[in-house]
């Protein structure tokens, strides 16, 4: 007759259950939280400067239609707006400053909103 052999299996706790794999994986987490928080801060700066600049551009092209739209009133004979005779180019030079300056108020509202929300992240 041949020998038959019976092997008995370790009982082995899960490696979920390990405490040092538990804090192993919260560090982690922790460390992964961390990178992500760091990441979002550098965006919200980088964010912070390129709203400024286009901000500061978006104010001088407003400065130089303003100059503009002076000049051309100062050759025009009909300084009334409503009126029919008053000048195409600086009618359409107003409505491109008025846009300019509605995009400046939606950018600093926007800068303010980054701002705010970096200060938060920093905070927590």
């Amino acid at each position: 007759m041949t020998d038959q052999h019976y092997f008995k299996t370790a009982k082995i706790a899960r490696r979920s259950a390990h405490q040092g794999r538990k804090l192993s994986i919260l560090a982690r987490h922790r460390l992964r939280d961390e990178i992500r928080k760091q990441g979002q801060i550098v965006a919200n700066q980088r964010d912070t400067v390129q709203i400024q600049a286009m901000i500061a551009i978006l104010d001088r092209s407003v400065l130089n239609l303003d100059a503009d739209i002076d000049v051309e009133l100062q050759r025009a004979r009909v300084q009334d707006p409503s009126h029919f005779a008053f000048p195409i180019a600086a009618r359409t030079m107003i409505a491109r400053r008025d846009n300019l300056k509605v995009t400046i108020a939606a950018l600093t509202e926007r800068l303010a909103k980054v701002d705010s929300s970096s200060t938060q992240m920093a905070a927590a």
